[in-house]
Formats: C-alpha cells, structure tokens, sequence
C-alpha cells in the first residue's frame, strides 16, 4: 500500500477517541510513517466496529505504545513473513532508535506483533489487521531465515498445486524435497512432510520448472511458489515414479496427468533420472504412456537399457490394470480413469 507523505507537525488528536492518549501522544515527522500506521489501524478499527478499548479480546485491535510506532509502520510497509534478531536490529540502525533489540523482540511478542516460529531466533510477523498466522510455508521461511545456506524445494502435492496440477489445495503437511543426509530442523519436524529422493545438492539448480514454463503459464518468475523453491513437471513426474506413495491426491492428479507429462522436457527428465533403478523408469515411462506422451515413454525405457524388467506395482492395495508392455500393475491411475470413462 503506498504511503502518503505526512506533513511535518501533523497531530494525531483526531484518533484520540480510540487510542490511549498516552499511547500517541506525538507529532508526526516527515517521511516517519507513524501517520501512515494510525491511518490503517483507524480505518481497520472503523471498518469492523472494534473500539480500541476492547483491544485485549481482540487480536486486530493490538496496542501500538509510541516507542513503538515508527518500528511498526516499518514493519508494517515490508510485511516481512518472518525477521530475525539481525533484521530487528538493522530496523533500529535503519530509524535511529537506540533501543535494546532484545527488549524489542520481548515487547513486541507480548504485545502480539511478533510470534514465535518453529525456529528459534527467527519470529514471525503479524501484519496489520490479521489475527492468525496463515502462511502453510512460515516452517520453511523461519529455516531459510535461520540458516540462508538450507537446501529444499516444495514437492508432490505443493508443488503439483502452485504448477496448476491439482483443483484443490492438499490440506495436509506440505511436503519438501532435501538432499540426501539433510534433515529438517527438530521444530519443523511435526509441520512438514519430507521426501528422500537419492538426490544431492548438486541438482538443486535442476528440479524447479523452466522460465519458459512459468511464462506460458502466466506464473511470476519470483513469486510463483510463495517465492520459495519447488519442484517443476519434470522433478514431480520423477517423484512419482521413485516414490509413488509419497504423493497423496492421485484421484486429482488423474485428471491433469496430460497435462503434467505434456510440460516434461525430455531431457531434464532424463537427467534427474539417470541415476535411478530400473524400477523407477519404468514407472515414469508407464505413466508417459498412459498421459499421452508416447515419445517420452519410449525414452525412459530407451534409458533403462536392457535389464530383466521386475514386476513393479503403481499403489499398494486395491485392484489394478496390468500393462504387460511396461510390466506394471496400476492401482492408482488407470482405475480411476476407467471409471471415468477416459481409459
């Protein structure tokens, strides 16, 4: 939201009748943003009919001591998901103030502006107007925050939804993707589902979709996965084909398999599967096949030479198709699309 420029001297007496005089007793210096503050928290207040004073049983309506303002609208104009110690501290150098930085944090938390993350060292920032944390990634930001050398990407069903793979959201634990030998922080544990696909760090540059494919998509180069790293068509086609069970909403997936195998670039596919079992590439193939990309299919059984092919399976229980071409028992894919009537 832009910020007007307040002029210098401009008083806030006419927010008096909802703030604690003491609280904002105060004149406005050019360029400070304190008018600019008052200015959202005055026409949130009004919007919702809340009054200051019932402030303690609503989370919208937090106290803004006058220590704090400048800070806050600051905060408030970045809206950083999450800040660190370092990022209070440079806010403080930023606006001059000589304020304790860890005193800050402290009356921030109380005052409900900051909450604690699954990291430690590393809060989460409340904006204006919200009363809970709603960003399923915060786990992944306090991680990156806390150590900016982490290595991840979204996988399965986040990253089948920020591509466009999936109707609706997987309400469950978002899942990432780690490099052999990472584990996740003990916070972040509970909040996050992973998965292990063989893969070092050396093929972190390697599994996000193409710029070409963003565009064509109309998704944002920065912004398209909440501006983290994800997986693109070709590292989620390769997920499933390593690690079927990993991914939970095949039912809607089904749907958009076309499309899926349609955006796998043959030879980055090849290249994040070149390492795999045999087993895998038959899998990826198979579901080439049945998605309609015959070239790519004949170029993942091209690619797993000439070994014996072992019976895989594509799902654990439930009744299955048998593709003898492929060697493939499907219980995920080809049911459901005979019942659709697409198979």
């Amino acid at each position: 939201m832009p910020q007007p420029a307040p002029e210098a001297g401009i008083s806030l007496c006419k927010y008096h009748r909802r703030f604690p005089e003491d609280r904002i007793n105060c004149m406005v210096e050019p360029g400070s943003g304190i008018l600019w503050l008052f200015e959202q928290v005055y026409n949130y207040s009004r919007q919702n009919g809340e009054m200051m004073e019932n402030h303690e049983t609503s989370p919208a309506a937090r106290r803004i001591p006058r220590w704090s303002a400048r800070l806050l609208a600051r905060l408030s104009q970045d809206q950083p998901p999450v800040v660190s110690r370092p990022d209070i501290a440079a806010y403080l150098v930023e606006l001059g103030d000589r304020r304790d930085v860890d005193d800050t944090i402290r009356q921030l938390v109380r005052l409900a502006w900051l909450r604690p993350s699954p990291s430690q060292g590393v809060w989460v920032f409340i904006p204006l107007g919200e009363d809970n944390l709603k960003d399923p990634y915060v786990s992944l930001r306090a991680w990156k925050a806390k150590s900016p050398d982490a290595v991840f990407a979204l996988a399965g069903e986040a990253a089948a939804w920020h591509l466009g793979y999936l109707d609706r959201r997987f309400i469950g634990p978002p899942r990432v993707w780690i490099p052999e030998g990472d584990r996740l922080p003990f916070g972040a544990r509970s909040r996050l589902a992973t998965v292990h696909l063989g893969w070092n760090r050396d093929v972190t540059n390697r599994v996000g979709p193409s710029r070409a494919l963003l565009r064509r998509r109309g998704l944002d180069l920065t912004q398209w996965a909440g501006g983290l790293a994800a997986f693109g068509p070709e590292a989620l086609l390769a997920q499933l084909a390593i690690r079927p069970s990993s991914f939970q909403p095949w039912a809607d997936l089904t749907d958009h398999l076309q499309d899926l195998v349609g955006d796998c670039d043959m030879a980055a596919l090849s290249d994040l599967l070149a390492t795999q079992s045999p087993t895998a590439h038959q899998r990826a193939a198979y579901l080439a096949h049945i998605g309609g990309a015959a070239g790519l299919s004949d170029a993942m059984l091209d690619q797993r030479g000439d070994a014996p092919m072992p019976h895989v399976f594509l799902g654990a229980r439930g009744a299955g198709v048998f593709a003898s071409r492929f060697n493939v028992t499907d219980r995920l894919v080809a049911p459901r699309l005979l019942v659709a009537g697409k198979a």
